[in-house]
């Protein structure tokens, strides 16, 4: 009966915790181990990206005495317009406070890059009720510990478990690999769905692949999404697309090596040269912040090798 209250007071809509963000509940489960799993969701509407921290208050059953639990969400950064699942364990000698609730939000400059293509069936698959699929890294960069994550749901609609795959070590550019999520016994059984998947890996090691086994350390900075990618040998350029999450723009900074003083950086966008480009230099590191219109514009900087 007293679980049976508990989980009317959990179970409910999306809850406006902050302007940019919201988190919600689905229904709460025991699993085979006797633990009591708290899941929900936690959805950016904002034009930042976020880490985030979600807090449960707990108390203990033997002394009254009060904690609160914290767990990140499932995907370390969660980029404006995404969303992601989250899980608290609770043993079986604590009782549960109230709702879970965002206990942290920190704002983050780490790029969305937009290289790896997924591949699966929202659908589960076998006697387990996996998901099951690929990913692809579409890039030129090497992408580490990658895991994919997802909501499952029954037949009604209702979040009844939060899954998150096997770590996939290593990504790199053009390979492909699979990967499962399996949801917990207790409800695998009522599995219908899966929703909100997506992919958290760490930040990729900010090198580029220039071909035949030679790579240039970089630093990308932006809260916009980045797509294609690359160095072109040809022009000594690095190009990419950028729509930064701003809808009035907003700065993309790219820094790379400075290979002698009379290095010349040109920044093209959209291929026109910039007439006023923000370029620094400090005798090691060039810095270029690049002002990106509303929408997706492609980005060329040049002279990145200091090849004539």
């Amino acid at each position: 009966m007293l679980l049976t209250t508990f989980i009317g007071q959990i179970f409910s809509n999306f809850v406006n915790a902050e302007e940019r963000l919201e988190i919600s509940s689905g229904f709460p489960f025991v699993d085979s181990n006797g633990k009591l799993n708290i899941i929900g969701v936690v959805t950016n509407l904002g034009t930042t990206s976020e880490r985030v921290v979600v807090g449960l208050d707990v108390q203990k059953k033997i002394d009254d005495s009060k904690t609160t639990l914290q767990d990140t969400t499932f995907s370390k950064i969660i980029y404006p317009g995404k969303e992601s699942p989250y899980k608290f364990k609770i043993n079986a000698d604590h009782d549960v406070l109230g709702k879970p609730y965002l206990l942290q939000t920190v704002n983050t400059n780490e790029p969305y890059y937009n290289i790896i293509l997924q591949n699966y069936s929202n659908f589960p698959v076998g006697e387990n009720r996996e998901l099951v699929g690929t990913l692809k890294n579409n890039g030129s960069v090497l992408v580490q510990n990658i895991s994919v994550y997802a909501s499952v749901h029954d037949k009604n609609g209702t979040q009844i478990d939060s899954i998150q795959s096997n770590i996939i070590p290593i990504l790199k550019p053009g390979e492909v690999n699979a990967f499962s999520a399996i949801p917990d016994d207790a409800i695998v059984r009522d599995a219908n769905y899966f929703s909100c998947a997506g992919f958290d890996p760490d930040a990729p090691i900010n090198t580029l692949d220039l071909g035949n086994e030679k790579f240039l350390p970089y630093g990308l900075e932006s809260v916009a999404k980045i797509s294609n990618f690359s160095y072109d040998n040809s022009t000594d350029s690095i190009s990419f697309n950028a729509d930064h999450y701003n809808p009035l723009g907003g700065i993309v900074t790219l820094k790379i090596p400075q290979s002698d003083s009379d290095q010349i950086i040109a920044i093209f966008l959209d291929n026109l040269g910039v007439t006023d480009p923000q370029i620094t230099k400090n005798g090691k590191t060039i810095t270029t912040n690049i002002f990106i219109p509303p929408n997706e514009h492609s980005v060329r900087v040049s002279g990145i090798l200091n090849q004539s």
